[in-house]
């Protein structure tokens, strides 16, 4: 049966994406559903791989002006941390690839950052919210009242972080049961605490989190690990009405996430150098070892302004700076460079958020909300904080170098790249992704439905991409993760006789969604990420 009166789709949370569905129905925006779902999802994922201490980011289409809006709820630095690469913490590339580090260390008040999620969600609310506040909360506050079947993925997180999560009484009594054994798969797991909260945030706001009660326990908890945040802290943070950015591919307008966020200035420089290196002339990516090659290498752009020192781009001739990258004339002199054999980590040719979830919504008016959310921590983080029901996640210890560039107390930017795309004027499609390997998974799955006509499921049951693997022993250009058995021998090998090595590694994917609108008839097509196998879905009516 066609579905033209709205959708939502979620990366996980199959409970979360029926609610939001039900939020539509109960004559909701898209932005009333999408913020409804992430609520829930949080609930639903016990504060693991998100929280409501963590980040959020949307990419919106008002139907009623044709206006694209961004905002950007990310984290916060401390305004006390004057000293970011001392904290306790690990080196993320390093450990994200599997090398030689851990993320094992002295639990810290200071690894937690500034959060933005909740404030995210009011601020999205107050401009795009058709129904009250205490309606789009009900689905996360059900949730936490009466519980969800605890899973067997929940259980494998628990036993990784099982000595973090015991640390503290007040976490222990939330992630065990009264007898203080673990929960098993299948037994019911409430959350009264955290139901608590979101009842107080959902009749008071956000200031409940951010200058009220809640707001004062954090930083007790914070301050009695050695943390630095203070009242002011979360009392000064606001979330940052951005100019999405914006470029041109093939008759599509493409609009994403904006400065100072990173992972935008990302995908609009790919896709401009998508562009200029006539990538779809090469067929698909799937089945041409050469389109593989050349996305992987207009891909690695992202990668290198990210770890490379400045001074590598002084002979080149690049402007490093996020607001020249997005420029045509910046993808250009890359594949000029890359052509001639000068650009670092690329052969002559003939960021990273850990864990997220993300969610797209369409209503009845043709809105469309497009999010992503996440804690950029793996696990409930290894500090082992709660606050009231909320895990407080140590973000702070994977991006000590990206803060120690920033002034203390600013918005610490972020790799998330939900966006929209439009053609003459009208929607044509909303998208997110999450995961390691998020940037090139988008890359691959834009080029698939805007160049070779595919739908969102079909561009994501195309096979995985995943992250470049860092600091590989013996490799002076990074390997390129891809999904285990999702392409030949004879592929791979091609691919790295042309120059770029594969390597096989499921834990270094990216995963991405979409929903699209056909503009003849205003049926929407969904596509939903299957192999996550934690209840992703696309649900319409």
């Amino acid at each position: 049966m066609p579905v033209r009166n709205g959708m939502v789709t979620g990366t996980t949370g199959s409970t979360a994406i029926e609610g939001g569905v039900e939020i539509l129905k109960a004559g909701g925006s898209a932005a009333d559903a999408a913020l409804a779902t992430a609520l829930t999802q949080v609930c639903m994922a016990a504060g693991s791989w998100v929280s409501y201490a963590g980040i959020m980011t949307m990419v919106y289409f008002d139907a009623s002006t044709g206006t694209t809006y961004n905002l950007n709820a990310g984290y916060n630095t401390v305004a006390a941390e004057t000293d970011p690469l001392n904290m306790p913490g690990v080196d993320l590339a390093k450990l994200i690839n599997n090398l030689t580090a851990t993320d094992t260390y002295t639990p810290s008040g200071r690894t937690a950052l500034v959060p933005g999620f909740m404030a995210g969600i009011e601020a999205a609310h107050e401009r795009f919210g058709k129904l009250p506040r205490t309606k789009i909360f009900e689905p996360a506050i059900r949730c936490a009242e009466q519980g969800f079947e605890w899973s067997r993925g929940l259980t494998a997180q628990y036993a990784y972080r099982k000595d973090v999560l015991g640390r503290l009484p007040e976490t222990k009594a939330v992630y065990t049961k009264p007898d203080g054994s673990a929960y098993q798969p299948g037994e019911t797991f409430k959350q009264p605490a955290l139901a608590g909260t979101l009842r107080q945030v959902a009749e008071q706001g956000a200031d409940y989190m951010y200058k009220g009660p809640w707001a004062k326990k954090l930083i007790a908890a914070l301050q009695r690990d050695g943390g630095r945040m203070t009242l002011d802290d979360l009392a000064n943070y606001r979330v940052i009405w951005a100019q999405p950015l914006h470029t041109a591919y093939h008759g599509f307008d493409i609009y994403v996430h904006g400065l100072p966020a990173s992972g935008g200035v990302d995908l609009i420089e790919a896709m401009n150098l998508a562009e200029v290196s006539q990538l779809s002339k090469l067929g698909r990516y799937s089945q041409s070892p050469e389109a593989m090659f050349t996305l992987a290498q207009i891909a690695k752009p992202a990668l290198m302004f990210s770890y490379s020192k400045p001074e590598t781009f002084e002979p080149l001739g690049l402007d490093r700076a996020l607001e020249a990258r997005v420029t045509k004339q910046s993808a250009a002199k890359i594949w000029e460079l890359m052509r001639a054999g000068k650009m670092p980590m690329v052969p002559a040719m003939a960021k990273m958020p850990v864990h997220s979830d993300a969610i797209i919504a369409i209503d009845r008016w043709g809105n469309i909300a497009t999010v992503c959310h996440s804690i950029n921590a793996v696990s409930w983080g290894a500090s082992g904080i709660n606050v009231e029901g909320v895990s407080i996640p140590d973000s702070a210890s994977f991006q000590r170098d990206d803060i120690a560039k920033i002034k203390p107390g600013s918005r610490l930017p972020d790799p998330s790249n939900p966006g929209l795309i439009v053609r003459n004027g009208k929607p044509f499609m909303g998208f997110s992704s999450i995961g390691a390997g998020l940037h090139l998974r988008t890359l691959g799955a834009l080029v698939n439905v805007i160049d070779f006509g595919m739908t969102p499921q079909q561009a994501i049951n195309e096979p995985s991409l995943g992250m470049f693997v860092l600091g590989a022993p013996g490799e002076t250009t990074p390997p390129l993760a891809i999904g285990a058995k999702d392409f030949s021998p004879a592929f791979i090998e091609r691919v790295g006789e042309l120059g770029q090595k594969l390597v096989e590694n499921d834990s270094l994917r990216g995963y991405w969604l979409g929903i699209q609108v056909d503009q003849k008839t205003g049926e929407l097509h969904g596509g939903a990420i299957r192999e996550l196998a934690v209840g992703g879905r696309a649900v319409g009516y």
